[in-house]
């Protein structure tokens, strides 16, 4: 069992998403549950929890202030550097622990200890008691920054709200959510925003960078959509937080520019997550087909007319991206979808670099080097920032062998096999130059490949 998250309230505040990213990691291997912006019902009115953490020590309910600087404290209110006054948190958590207590103990969840802890999320952050040694607020104790010591305090006996409290199991932990969770909350996490639903879960894309899911749009009918979850769980500081959300937002921009072209896949839309802003997803076209490697996959045999179809139609995409700047960097027979209506669709930008803007859409120049395989132009295997147009020609070829040779899983290109194809002396020439390892020695454009095939 993993510790399981649940988001029940929309969250874009950065400290909390920083402190959620850090708890899941390093309580990923503790059973329990971890409900995010709970509103904790107290007579007509509510009381938002940050987090409420059950493990087998307890309930905590956590309270984050992203505050930096010193902090002035005493029993009744923290001031901050900037001269703002706020009731002290370490108060109001102790309110809501004692009311969710009481909630626990009525509905028969007696003997359980029920604990709150304030968390500082930015590291710089320190506290600075103003009544002395002999006033100092008594639960100062309860105050952590994200590190061993909050961990510690979580699994240990220390903060417990009575040493004979007993340890909860799974089995009572499920029935208190389940009793806690208000009707609205989608426990399934079954909606993308307010227009799409999931249906089919896809599974990982290549290096567990997103998950893929068929979606339905709940308005209009037949509307389906591949969505793509991307999550950065590693960000455990506002500085690498807000790094993401920008990243995220420039990598969706990018993808928006390649819009209402016919042989790339289309972008219907993006949002964040309900979770947080470190979670996006990327609403995509649903292509009712298949890929071209599904296609080798099964060992079809294709026609050269229908190599020749697929190349066009994907010269054509990496046209009209190239004339926008944008190398795609991992182009393979995965990323190629064909149509059962005989359309032939470039996707999956995940590694797409846009040079004149120096970015990569969703991950570094230097995971894609883990990436190695015989699509990948040579000059990108020691550089991931060396891809230019012939970088994406490279690759096109490598797919026209496979289409041709129908190599081997793992099989390295082989120049000599060309010669046992039914190919032209002129379509040999043309492919051959495309997987020349010096990328001056390949056509240089798109257009050049066209005119070429023109001739074949």
């Amino acid at each position: 069992m993993t510790l399981e998250y649940i988001p029940c309230a929309r969250n874009d505040n950065v400290g909390e998403q920083v402190t959620r990213n850090y708890l899941m990691s390093h309580l990923a291997h503790t059973e329990g549950k971890l409900l995010g912006n709970y509103q904790l019902p107290m007579n007509n009115s509510t009381l938002e929890c940050d987090f409420v953490l059950f493990n087998r020590r307890g309930v905590w309910i956590i309270e984050v202030k992203n505050w930096r600087g010193i902090i002035k404290i005493d029993q009744v209110n923290w001031e901050r550097d900037d001269g703002l006054i706020q009731h002290s948190p370490l108060q109001s958590v102790e309110l809501k622990a004692k009311k969710l207590y009481s909630v626990l103990r009525d509905e028969g969840h007696t003997n359980i200890s029920v604990v709150g802890l304030v968390v500082l999320a930015q590291s710089h952050a320190t506290l600075n008691n103003t009544n002395g040694v002999i006033n100092r607020e008594p639960h100062e104790s309860k105050v952590f920054h994200l590190d061993a010591h909050l961990i510690q305090a979580l699994n240990g006996r220390q903060f417990l709200h009575d040493e004979d409290n007993r340890e909860l199991h799974m089995k009572e932990i499920q029935k208190i959510v389940d009793m806690l969770l208000p009707r609205a909350v989608d426990l399934n996490h079954k909606r993308i925003g307010g227009n799409y639903q999931i249906e089919y879960d896809l599974g990982y894309g290549p290096d567990k960078l997103f998950r893929a899911y068929q979606a339905v749009h709940l308005t209009i009918p037949g509307r389906y959509a591949r969505a793509k979850k991307y999550h950065n769980p590693t960000a455990f500081t506002t500085k690498a937080l807000k790094g993401a959300v920008r990243r995220f937002q420039r990598d969706m921009q990018v993808l928006g520019m390649m819009e209402r072209h016919p042989n790339i896949v289309q972008m219907y839309d993006y949002q964040a997550d309900r979770d947080g802003n470190d979670t996006y997803w990327l609403l995509l076209e649903w292509i009712d087909g298949f890929t071209l490697q599904d296609s080798l996959d099964n060992g079809d045999v294709m026609p050269f007319q229908e190599q020749l179809r697929i190349l066009k139609a994907i010269l054509n995409a990496l046209e009209f991206c190239h004339g926008k700047n944008i190398i795609h960097r991992n182009l393979t027979p995965a990323c190629i979808y064909l149509a059962k209506d005989g359309t032939v669709k470039l996707g999956d930008f995940d590694f797409a670099r846009v040079p004149d803007l120096l970015s990569t859409i969703t991950i570094t120049g230097e995971l894609l080097l883990t990436k190695t395989n015989r699509y990948m132009a040579p000059e990108l295997r020691t550089d991931a920032h060396a891809a230019d147009a012939r970088s994406d020609l490279y690759s096109l070829g490598a797919i026209w062998y496979d289409m041709l040779v129908c190599p081997q899983p793992g099989e390295d290109i082989n120049l000599s096999c060309l010669q046992e194809t039914a190919l032209s002396p002129d379509a040999r020439d043309l492919l051959a130059r495309l997987l020349a390892s010096d990328p001056h020695q390949r056509p240089q454009n798109v257009k050049a490949v066209k005119r070429w095939l023109e001739q074949v």
